[in-house]
């Protein structure tokens, strides 16, 4: 039987793992406060306890806007501990699981990044999260990353549930339709990292997504339809496209973050659906909750 610590547990990609746990896995589920990933002692304490075969890190410092301010919480969280838990991981003989992002890279591509593209990432959340990457191959090379990008649920704080939020009380909405990547379904993502799990020989570098390609316009577009078959579509809501200068954030987004996936989703046996079906999913879920 496999034993998976996650880590990060209570965050939309953690709370998936748990949910989609396959009956040969053995989960111990560790968060904040009971395992800050930033302090070293509290991680080898969870390993100790847990006993892995494999270590899987959800745990991140998400806001990215925040990390422009707060760089050095950033990086300690999405670029320290990602390499101290890839050495801890290693020194009891478990592999270790790295969740990564799409913005390592700086958005200047006009096809989807492959693995081994050059990266820039062009904000502080970025830069910390490729340290991340950087730290864990360094202490583990037998170690997976996984970037990915976009990711929504049900649950948690996130671009779908802010359209909910929103359309639904008749709020209209201005989107930006000039950023352009993949919406990821947790549970999809989930899916892919448990494949993973079962397959030891997979090592290295991984990007994972759902299929296809959308800019948020498009995303929130497809959550107004979704509200509207439902009934639950507010009176005046309405969903038109906008450039993103037209909304100045702290930190800089890539206008275009598409991955190459296709060799990755070879490697872990999976074409996950297209992202509108996730977008749907999560919306329904928002609604049901």
């Amino acid at each position: 039987m496999t034993r998976a610590l996650i880590l990060g547990a209570l965050g939309q990609v953690g709370s998936a793992l748990q949910r989609t746990a396959p009956s040969s896995a053995l989960v111990v589920a560790r968060d904040l406060p009971d395992t800050d990933v930033c302090d070293r002692a509290a991680v080898a304490r969870a390993i100790d306890e847990a006993r892995p075969n494999v270590v899987i890190n959800c745990a991140a410092f998400t806001k990215v806007d925040d990390a422009e301010t707060q760089a050095d919480a950033a990086l300690a969280a999405n670029g320290v501990a990602p390499g101290t838990i890839a050495e801890l991981s290693a020194s009891v003989g478990a592999r270790f699981i790295h969740i990564s992002t799409d913005y390592v890279f700086d958005g200047r591509a006009h096809h989807p990044y492959p693995t081994d593209a050059a990266v820039a990432p062009l904000n502080v959340y970025g830069t910390t999260k490729l340290e991340g990457e950087r730290r864990t191959l360094a202490a583990d090379p037998a170690s997976v990353i996984v970037r990915t990008a976009w990711v929504h649920a049900g649950s948690g704080v996130n671009f779908i549930k802010t359209c909910v939020r929103l359309l639904a009380a008749g709020t209209p909405m201005r989107v930006v339709d000039d950023q352009i990547g993949t919406p990821t379904r947790a549970a999809h993502l989930a899916d892919a990292l448990w494949r993973i799990v079962a397959r030891p020989e997979i090592r290295g570098m991984l990007h994972f997504t759902d299929a296809g390609v959308a800019s948020w316009y498009d995303v929130a577009v497809v959550v107004a339809e979704t509200l509207n078959e439902a009934g639950r579509l507010g009176t005046g809501a309405t969903v038109s496209p906008a450039r993103t200068a037209e909304f100045p954030r702290p930190a800089r987004r890539p206008l275009y973050s598409v991955l190459d996936k296709h060799a990755s989703w070879d490697a872990i046996g999976v074409v996950p659906p297209h992202w509108r079906h996730g977008v749907v999913a999560s919306t329904l879920e928002i609604l049901n909750a």
